[in-house]
């Protein structure tokens, strides 16, 4: 599985690059608590650890989604495709029984902005306000900007056009989950297949156990 480097921008007026971890995987030996995956994924945080940053999240319930397609010349078929595994994986987040949702929007703008790009794995991404920050781009790369009390402002999710059928599922559901500040991936073969945020698996197509769990805690369910 290609890592997806995850960064955060903050401040609204003067947007500043935030210093990224060396990377977004953090290691695991193998299950851990629901204490424990909560910590490792919102601050990067490994097991009795200390956090490698703030913890970010939206500051409302109901978030937009939009798919801006551009100039980037796309494959027969891949639109069709991109939509439906980007409805997909809205039912799943939409689905987990936490306090957030999100819907797609035809609207021009959106809190979370999906891009299909023809850059090539390995591109150096630059700090590009709207479009990406520093970073290396895989088959799918995620950016949120969030403001000086660590509330997410902005997301934008880039989708290669070389990705496989196979792995788009998976990956548009992990990038989808991300933007909603889940910025670490967990490393350990006891998640793969088991966690969307697994590092070195792209065969994760549902919320279920920690990771519907995870969402319940970062965003507590409506009373």
């Amino acid at each position: 599985m290609i890592r997806y480097l995850v960064l955060a921008l903050c401040g609204l007026v003067a947007p500043a690059q935030a210093e990224p971890p060396l990377t977004d995987g953090v290691a695991v030996s193998g299950l851990v608590s629901d204490a424990d995956f909560y910590r490792l994924a919102t601050c990067g945080a490994p097991p009795g650890g200390a956090c490698q940053t703030a913890a970010l999240r939206w500051g409302k319930p109901d978030l937009t989604i939009r798919i801006d397609f551009g100039s980037a010349p796309v494959p027969e078929g891949f639109e069709a495709r991109l939509k439906s595994a980007l409805l997909d994986a809205l039912a799943e987040v939409n689905g987990t029984g936490s306090g957030i949702s999100i819907r797609p929007t035809a609207a021009t703008a959106a809190d979370i902005t999906l891009r299909p790009t023809n850059l090539p794995e390995g591109t150096v991404l630059t700090e590009t306000p709207g479009f990406s920050g520093h970073g290396i781009m895989g088959v799918g790369y995620m950016t949120v900007w969030s403001d000086q009390t660590n509330t997410i402002q902005e997301g934008v999710i880039l989708i290669s056009t070389k990705i496989t059928d196979a792995d788009l599922p998976s990956v548009m559901l992990e990038e989808v989950t991300q933007s909603l500040g889940f910025l670490y991936d967990i490393d350990g073969p006891a998640y793969e297949g088991r966690s969307i945020l697994s590092q070195t698996s792209n065969s994760t197509v549902t919320l279920v156990g920690q990771d519907a769990a995870l969402l319940r805690l970062h965003y507590p369910p409506n009373p």
